[in-house]
């Protein structure tokens, strides 16, 4: 058995029909809100991490992580394609008739890909079950297969062909050569400034982002709104066909267009939102006003039948996550429509999201397209990774100011200021300490604008002698309950710990 021998020539053009079928469909999932096949990669691999290092990857690489699994994703697939192509140059050189057989057979698998990717992945636009959606994903895979498969076969063409010199054949060549080498810049090019924009999107903006005397403002501006999702490519929801389908232990399932959804009492209320990743001293929170309607008057009309021990709520990316049926009927739980005014942007969930109170950010789902009751306890997305079930807030507290490392003068009047959350049970209590925790002194509290935001602290210290300080903040929860000074990752139920900053106090006549 003679062993086969992969041309050089194969393999690159192989990569780089993978990489321009990547890039292609990562635009496709931009325009039409399809899944792409790293995006699908992720999910599955992300299941089988044990959960002790996938928290470890998550605490080192922070934002950097979603942008480096999309490229490391990206370069499998080049490799898988490189091999392809590489085979396919080896069967075109031993004349074994492959070759013709190439095209069908890549496009055939392809749409395989699509049509099973589709219910694990979203598939797209128009929602989990339409019909449209998957039609839509069908055409997205299948445009990527033939830009692989042509890129392949024309490549393979141009590289393998004989050039006679000055003949307009070798022009001809150089010219394709040329041609084939400017696109496959332009698709790195994308890929990373595509890369770029992901990490950027998923860095929230810094504490006291645009504010006076570097105190974070009451109401976030949705512009530092933080955003976080699993996804590469959020979902971009059309309206057209949109549903909300309302099922499961109901004795009235139903659907509602979005104007059904607009057309309900709208209430406003302002809340904060917390992502279970934030780490100690973090950016992922912010607060915003919220207009929709209680989630459980949606349920009092679909009628809930007896046994309902879960809220399911599903997602147009194909999320998914639970509630417990007594916090579906909070009236603090929400279904909302438009933040600060505004109807939700894509990244924060439009058409339509949900506001728990109490809870972390994964279990206040975006991109709604479904409820169903159930009689399980269903485990969401990333419960099933490892995370947090319960899932709720841990009590925090955060010095937005001063920054670290910052110079202060001494004996001038210095303030220290930030915020702290613990959910629905609210602060009672804020301690600051200038000498790393041996000697706490109370903060100033401004009323909080509702009982499920985070509140604002200051104190005012003025600092004597020169050096390093320690700058340390502690909460109470509304019910007295100190905040944990254990020091906890995030995985799997919130970080806890207590927030430091250092400063250097230096003479006044050096700082001014």
């Amino acid at each position: 058995m003679r062993r086969l021998s992969l041309p050089r020539s194969g393999l690159l053009v192989g990569g780089i029909a993978a990489l321009l079928a990547a890039v292609v469909m990562l635009i496709l999932a931009n325009l039409w809100g399809t899944p792409v096949l790293p995006q699908l990669l992720a999910d599955r691999l992300i299941a089988l991490v044990p959960v002790n290092l996938f928290g470890t990857v998550l605490e080192s690489l922070e934002s950097r992580a979603k942008p480096l699994t999309l490229v490391g994703l990206t370069l499998m697939l080049v490799v898988i394609g490189a091999l392809a192509g590489g085979i396919l140059a080896a069967r075109i050189r031993q004349d074994r008739g492959l070759s013709g057989l190439f095209v069908p057979i890549t496009v055939v698998t392809w749409l395989i890909l699509a049509f099973i990717a589709a219910p694990l992945g979203g598939i797209g636009p128009i929602g989990r079950d339409s019909l449209a959606g998957a039609w839509t994903t069908g055409i997205a895979f299948l445009i990527t297969a033939v830009v692989y498969a042509a890129t392949t076969v024309l490549g393979l063409q141009i590289l393998l062909e004989q050039p006679v010199a000055g003949s307009d054949t070798s022009r001809r060549r150089f010219l394709k050569l040329t041609g084939l080498g400017i696109t496959t810049l332009l698709a790195l090019t994308y890929l990373g400034r595509f890369a770029v924009r992901l990490a950027r999107k998923s860095e929230a903006a810094p504490a006291g982002a645009g504010a006076a005397a570097a105190l974070t403002p009451v109401l976030t501006p949705v512009k530092d709104f933080y955003v976080v999702s699993k996804n590469f490519v959020d979902p971009a929801v059309s309206l057209t066909g949109w549903q909300l389908q309302v099922h499961g232990l109901v004795q009235n399932p139903r659907n509602f267009t979005y104007q059904e959804i607009k057309a309900r009492p709208a209430m406003k209320k302002v809340t904060t939102l917390e992502c279970i990743s934030n780490e100690v001293g973090g950016s992922y929170i912010s607060t915003g006003e919220w207009t929709g309607f209680p989630l459980r008057e949606l349920l009092a009309d679909a009628g809930v039948r007896p046994g309902v021990v879960k809220v399911v709520l599903r997602a147009s990316d194909d999320y998914s996550d639970s509630i417990p049926l007594d916090a579906a009927l909070d009236p603090d739980t929400i279904l909302v429509y438009d933040l600060d005014g505004q109807p939700l942007s894509k990244e924060h969930g439009f058409p339509l999201r949900l506001i728990v109170p109490g809870i972390y950010g994964m279990k206040n789902v975006k991109w709604i397209t479904g409820i169903e009751l159930v009689n399980t306890d269903y485990k969401g997305y990333w419960q099933q990774r490892g995370w947090s079930d319960v899932a709720t807030v841990q009590t925090m507290s955060r010095i937005d100011t001063p920054r670290s490392h910052n110079r202060m003068p001494a004996g001038a009047d210095t303030l220290i200021g930030g915020v702290a959350f613990s959910g629905d049970r609210g602060i009672s209590r804020v301690d600051v300490s200038t000498d790393g925790g041996k000697i706490w002194h109370p903060a100033n509290l401004e009323p909080p604008i509702s009982p499920l935001t985070w509140v604002r602290w200051t104190y005012h210290w003025r600092p004597d002698g020169t050096g390093g300080r320690d700058l340390v903040v502690r909460a109470w929860d509304g019910y007295g309950t100190a905040q944990s000074t254990e020091s906890r990752p995030a995985l799997p139920d919130g970080a806890t710990g207590l927030h430091r900053v250092t400063v250097i106090v230096v003479p006044a006549s050096d700082v001014l």
